[in-house]
Order: structure tokens, then C-alpha cells, then sequence
């Protein structure tokens, strides 16, 4: 498959991340901002993934030099990325709940935190913070401001 496109597959030495420089230190940084967000956050380790999904969004989306000002999102697709959505990782946020599952007696948000975004979908992931449910929502009401967590 590739020699199709004239390229030369090789495989690195186990332990030698000095073979591979540029992906170690793409790996690097986004390790780096992921363990910022998270101690900023407040959140507990076991979101971890979350937050590194949340970094790889924000790093697709943010201009390069090597790319000439563009962004990687920009040269994939072709128009610059929109930062009309985007929110601050562990901020508060109120998500409301659907119509059809509640009666007048019935909260019509969910006090949540937002951990991110979900691929193809429309819509935020968050955490419940009552019972630390993990769930998808497009319509948030958001703070805006850090919210520290002891979850």
C-alpha cells in the first residue's frame, strides 16, 4: 500500500523516542497542556482522556508557523475553524433537560462541567456533577469562569 504512494514505511526501536522527534514532541506538548488543564480543572485523574481530546480540538484549531498561519484544521478542510463554540475546559455549566422527560415539578437543567466535545455531533460532552454521569448535550447554559471540583 505504500509503495503506491512512494513512501517508505519503517517501524522505530522500541524505547528510542529520538527516532521519531517530531511525534514525540507533538506527544509532548499535548501531554503538557492536557496536565495544565486538568490541575486547573480540579478534576480527578480518571478524565484524563478527556482532557487530552479537548487539547488535540483546541491545537487543531489554533494557527501554526510551520503551516504558514494556518491552522491544521484550516489546510484539512479548507476554511479557517470557527471559535464561536468553544468553552473553557472544567467551567460550570447548566445543561438543560429535554422537554419530553419532565414535568412542571422538574429541574430544567442539569448542573454540569464541560469536558469537551464530541465528534460529529452538535453538542457538548459533560459531567454531571450530582451523580458524575457522562453525557452529550446541545443546549448549555455556561459561566463561563473555573469551577474546582473535588470529584
Amino acid at each position: 500500500m505504500y509503495e503506491k504512494y512512494d513512501i517508505l514505511h519503517q517501524r522505530t526501536c522500541v524505547e528510542t523516542p529520538q527516532q521519531n522527534v517530531v511525534g514525540e514532541r507533538k506527544h509532548q506538548h499535548i501531554m503538557n497542556v492536557t496536565c495544565s488543564l486538568l490541575f486547573q480543572s480540579g478534576l480527578s485523574k480518571i478524565y484524563w482522556s478527556y482532557v487530552a481530546s479537548h487539547v488535540t480540538h483546541l491545537i487543531n484549531r489554533l494557527p501554526s508557523k510551520i503551516l504558514k498561519g494556518k491552522s491544521p484544521y484550516e489546510m484539512l478542510y479548507c476554511q479557517p475553524p470557527t471559535y464561536l463554540n468553544l468553552k473553557t475546559f472544567g467551567c460550570l455549566c447548566f445543561a438543560s433537560t429535554l422537554e419530553n422527560n419532565r414535568s412542571k415539578l422538574v429541574p430544567r437543567s442539569r448542573k454540569s462541567v464541560f469536558i469537551g466535545y464530541k465528534t460529529g455531533i452538535k453538542g457538548y460532552v459533560l459531567l454531571d456533577v450530582k451523580n458524575r454521569e457522562i453525557f452529550i448535550n446541545e443546549k448549555m447554559l455556561s459561566f463561563m469562569k473555573i469551577f474546582f471540583l473535588t470529584i
